[in-house]
């Protein structure tokens, strides 16, 4: 349902004014939970939230108490104005209307759609929560989701997502690739047998041949009664014999070299399979175990359905994927810790923040003499819903680029998956992407770039963490060496002058003496 407010367009409302009578707000939604998020604006009215929102992208949003008590309404900008939701609360359930009460908290229906579009609920919400705005009075705006979002329960079904996609894009990758070489097998198989027949029976009739021709050349030296014309004739039939039996024998060797490929390729191809079959039963717990990690997350709602929504987008766009494609992708190898999706995706970040953080980067690589190119990040574009925007240095400036995604289940042909906008080299998950880009410099899409993905920006960034912490203990190491250095400087010091007193109080004695 949607209020009216005086900055903000009208949508026509969804459910009856009737069917919130009797709602009550539960300990799970109360205000004293919801403060500790900075999207929440507690009793603010829609003047103060709308005045805030001007100038604001599409995508901020912030929730606020509605008039009827126990409610709450949703202030949403897009397209330039701003929508005003309300969110309804019932037995300790809540959402937007009757038959969607969904969530056990307003925290989780706000994680949920932060990753997810508010299409579901109206045609005209094409959006995600993407951008809260701070409320001045939240407890943790500083501490917000973009600042700390590895443990951001929104942002780990993020990673989780790209993760899921990417695993079982490359699992349905060899499962294909598998397919092929099994049924390649099969085919090889049959020729295999049946030029093996055909090389028996070359076999069998050089054998015919060579019983032909020795009865031809017996009856020759036995029958002394042949005159000069028949004998002439039986000569000209064993040359001619001998004739087919080399033609024979030439046909049985091709057969024999055939044969003989053919099992050299059976060899690479039973090789193969036998690589791939481990890999296989691998990838498939993976999906397995990232599905159930998805599903467990049960505050962000992630449901069957929107993982079966996944895998059909990732086996469509693999069926327009060029073999050549594939095998390049089957080829490349990169190390999971520090190429995975967490190394280099950063889900809330902004334009500015990412540019930040790879010169900052940049500089720790000029300050070492080492190129600074190919230092990238991946965040979800501000402007374009579902898309995302790759940042990546290249001769001591941050270039930002367009990351498409075409939904394969939309367009006619069910081609799609990511890529540069208006290209046609598309890839079922976007850590394929990452995978193809980090081989192929970014030159064909722009001829600036000339650099692959070398450094993901946030595994380079945790490796400075570690380097900061690990010079800081060395540190703290050295001082407390100095520290004990000077304390044993001074005990001898104390020593020798305890040493020199005795010897001068001796010297007193003996001469009293």
């Amino acid at each position: 349902m949607f209020e009216q407010s005086q900055h903000s367009s009208s949508i026509t409302p969804s459910l009856s004014d009737n069917s919130i009578s009797g709602m009550t707000n539960t300990s799970m939604l109360n205000s004293q939970t919801l403060e500790e998020y900075c999207w929440y604006w507690g009793a603010a009215t829609k003047e103060e939230i709308s005045a805030a929102m001007e100038n604001q992208q599409n995508g901020t949003f912030a929730v606020r108490d509605a008039s009827t008590k126990g409610q709450y309404t949703l202030t949403l900008r897009i397209d330039g104005t701003n929508k005003l939701i309300k969110i309804l609360v019932e037995n300790g359930r809540c959402g937007f209307t009757q038959d969607s009460m969904d969530f056990d908290s307003m925290a989780s229906l706000v994680q949920f759609y932060q990753t997810c579009s508010l299409r579901d609920f109206n045609e005209k919400l094409d959006t995600c929560l993407l951008y809260p705005l701070k409320s001045p009075q939240s407890l943790t705006c500083q501490n917000s989701l973009k600042s700390d979002s590895t443990i951001d329960p929104s942002y780990r079904v993020s990673l989780l997502k790209c993760t899921f996609e990417a695993i079982h894009a490359e699992y349905d990758r060899v499962s294909r690739r598998y397919d092929q070489l099994f049924n390649q097998q099969l085919a090889l198989n049959e020729e295999y047998n049946r030029k093996q027949r055909t090389e028996s029976a070359y076999a069998d009739a050089l054998k015919i041949f060579e019983r032909k021709i020795a009865e031809l050349k017996t009856t020759i030296s036995g029958e002394k009664d042949l005159n000069d014309r028949d004998r002439e004739s039986l000569t000209i039939n064993i040359e001619l014999q001998e004739e087919r039996m080399e033609e024979i024998g030439k046909a049985q060797n091709l057969m024999r070299a055939a044969i003989q490929n053919i099992g050299l390729s059976l060899q690479k191809i039973n090789e193969e399979l036998g690589r791939l079959k481990p890999l296989l039963l691998k990838l498939h717990k993976k999906c397995e175990k990232y599905r159930d990690k998805l599903l467990e997350m049960s505050k962000q709602k992630v449901t069957h359905a929107q993982l079966d929504r996944v895998v059909q987008s990732v086996s469509l766009a693999l069926d327009s994927e060029p073999s050549t494609l594939s095998t390049f992708l089957l080829r490349i190898s990169l190390p999971m810790s520090s190429w995975c999706c967490e190394c280099w995706l950063w889900h809330q970040a902004t334009k500015d923040e990412s540019i930040a953080l790879i010169r900052s980067l940049m500089n720790d690589f000029d300050n070492s003499n080492a190129s600074s190119d190919g230092i990238f990040l991946i965040r979800p574009s501000s402007s374009r819903i579902g898309f995302y925007a790759l940042e990546i240095s290249k001769d001591g400036n941050v270039h930002s680029c367009l990351i498409e995604y075409r939904d394969p289940r939309t367009t006619i042909d069910h081609s799609g998956g990511y890529g540069f906008a208006q290209t046609q080299m598309l890839f079922a998950s976007l850590m394929d992407f990452v995978r193809y880009y980090s081989a192929v410099p970014l030159k064909e899409h722009n001829s600036v770039l000339d650099t692959p993905l070398i450094t993901p920006a946030l595994s380079q960034l945790k490796q400075r963490k570690e380097k900061n912490n690990s010079n800081t203990s060395n540190t703290d190491h050295q001082r407390d060496k100095a520290k004990l250095k000077r304390i044993e400087a001074i005990d001898d010091a104390t020593e020798l002058s305890t040493s020199r007193d005795d010897e001068r109080s001796k010297e007193k004695i003996l001469g009293t003496l």
